[in-house]
């Protein structure tokens, strides 16, 4: 069986920068990121202009090292359409991003859940028992804390935001950005992999995913 090659090689023809992303390395421009070293991901594709009829695509990826290097591909498009060159474009990296990064920091995640380790992702907090969350009582609109377990949560995207709820109660929830929060988009690729073949309850009762 023939193996997929991820490399990235190529000049964005718009910004002029020039990324390469393989299984050592991202180099954007004169700036080098081994994976092994990547600590964070972020990455989003926004429509620049006016609500009702946008002009253009604003496509960014960002990534950052754990010594707090980073780097910065962005470019935009001149038009909003679908599958433009500038989506081949974003989404030739991203497969490179995925293959090489992202993978490695979803099972990060999974080895610190695994662990019982705590997680930050932007607003989120959580461990292999659930998700941390404030949220006022009807009595005196006090604000208290719980744990939202695992089992209990639906999550859904909506303009690039991540919406974590307990599925009984709506005023226990949680939002990240994919565009703003560092590795929101890691956390939206674990919470899909914990809803199948029975993870978040294994995760619960402290048993390894």
């Amino acid at each position: 069986m023939q193996h997929h090659n991820f490399d990235v090689d190529i000049v964005i023809p718009s910004s002029k920068q020039k990324v390469k992303i393989t299984a050592e390395a991202i180099e954007v421009n004169q700036t080098r990121i081994a994976c092994g070293d990547v600590a964070a991901v972020k990455y989003g594709v926004s429509l620049i202009g006016p609500v009702k009829k946008p002009t253009k695509k604003k496509y960014t990826i960002d990534v950052k090292s754990k010594d707090g290097k980073s780097v910065s591909v962005q470019f935009e498009s001149s038009k909003v359409e679908e599958l433009l060159e500038e989506d081949h474009t974003y989404y030739y990296i991203m497969s490179g991003l995925w293959q090489y990064v992202k993978k490695h920091l979803v099972n990060d995640f999974i080895e610190k859940l695994n662990n019982q380790e705590k997680l930050e992702v932007g607003a989120a907090k959580f461990d292999y028992k659930g998700f941390e969350v404030s949220y006022k009582t009807w009595f005196l609109g006090k604000t208290k804390t719980a744990i939202l377990p695992w089992s209990q949560i639906k999550y859904f995207l909506d303009k690039g935001v991540l919406h974590i709820q307990d599925m009984y109660d709506r005023k226990k929830n949680i939002n990240v950005s994919l565009h703003d929060d560092w590795n929101a988009v890691v956390l939206n690729t674990l919470l899909h992999y914990l809803s199948q073949e029975h993870r978040k309850e294994k995760l619960e009762r402290g048993e390894k995913i």
